[in-house]
């Protein structure tokens, strides 16, 4: 087994126990709340990373314009994970400037959020307002609040 093949089993080896978690909480919420985004099921108010699973699904079936319109921040992902791969995989090494790799992920992923939550929240998915979360439930009046602010924007988008 080459050393590429090697370095990637180690890692899937690694990642079962994530996997386990990753699937229970998934089952869970959507039990619940119907969702995945933890931000979403506490405020019902999409995150930046809204839309990267099915981006990337659409991406993997070649439907390069359908995933740019559910989170385009998948590209800049996909360029992450491949920068991270080559130097794990391929020449065996730490990432190098991973920090600043990491600078441009987040803060290019929080321009593209904000600019779509402008052009689109909340009725486009996936920025679309979930009605059913945990501060609508728990806090008399968030709905309505909230309800009031969206009104708002959209007035002030007109």
């Amino acid at each position: 087994m080459g050393q590429v093949a090697k370095r990637l089993w180690k890692d899937i080896k690694g990642f079962v126990p994530v996997a386990a978690l990753y699937g229970i909480y998934y089952l869970v919420s959507h039990r619940l709340y119907d969702a995945f985004c933890p931000l979403l099921i506490v405020t019902g108010i999409p995150c930046a990373g809204c839309g990267l699973t099915r981006a990337g699904l659409f991406l993997l079936k070649g439907q390069v314009l359908r995933a740019a319109s559910l989170n385009p921040a998948i590209f800049l992902f996909v360029s992450f994970l491949s920068y991270c791969a080559y130097f794990r995989y391929l020449k065996g090494q730490r990432v190098k400037r991973l920090g600043p790799a990491l600078i441009l992920l987040v803060a290019g992923t929080l321009l593209i959020y904000g600019y779509r939550m402008y052009l689109y929240f909340p009725g486009r998915v996936p920025y679309v307002y979930q009605e059913h979360n945990l501060f609508a439930d728990k806090i008399p009046g968030y709905s309505a609040l909230l309800h009031r602010i969206l009104n708002r924007i959209s007035l002030l988008r007109s």
